[in-house]
């Protein structure tokens, strides 16, 4: 692997109002500072109204593929919906299969609760596997994560910003 791997950070839902963006903004300005190429893919860019599978080639599976295919690891940011993940990330994941084969994915889980997303994170983490991705064992969770920022999306709480580097410090190592 290169020194600077590329690792997209993909905002897992298209909501009105989430608080997870602020989340994935942080992770994106965070993953490149530590070296990463990356850049933030919002699944509202890539929305499509049903489930394409990876082996119908159209535009959409297409272009989701190539951006996998160029990935060497991926940071998933999902919040929490009913005890699970969204809809959309599911979607999302499913126009690709063998371009995840063997990358790791760091995850981070955000809700409004007390969990941070923890069950979120589990469910993603038996999707992931069965792309053949190879879960971080240790995920960051964002509890409470309107109270995490301020007016201005800045960051209050600093400790998530080390949760987030020991989780870069960790792709790091299977990675460089």
């Amino acid at each position: 692997m290169n020194n600077h791997p590329t690792i997209p950070v993909i905002l897992g839902t298209a909501r009105d109002g989430r608080e997870s963006e602020k989340v994935a903004k942080l992770v994106a300005e965070l993953a490149q500072a530590a070296g990463f190429q990356t850049e933030l893919l919002d699944v509202r860019e890539y929305m499509t109204s049903q489930t394409i599978p990876w082996w119908d080639k159209t535009p959409e599976t297409e272009n989701w593929q190539k951006k996998m295919a160029q990935a060497d690891g991926l940071i998933i940011v999902t919040p929490e919906y009913n005890h699970s993940f969204p809809g959309e990330l599911k979607i999302l994941l499913d126009k690709a299969y063998k371009e995840y084969e063997g990358k790791p994915a760091a995850l981070v889980g955000v809700s409004a609760g007390q969990f941070g997303g923890a069950r979120a994170v589990e469910h993603l983490k038996q999707v992931l596997l069965k792309f053949e991705l190879h879960p971080l064992r240790n995920a960051v969770y964002f509890s409470d994560v309107a109270s995490q920022f301020d007016a201005q999306g800045v960051l209050i709480n600093e400790e998530y910003r080390k949760r987030i580097a020991k989780m870069l410090d960790d792709l790091k190592k299977i990675l460089i």
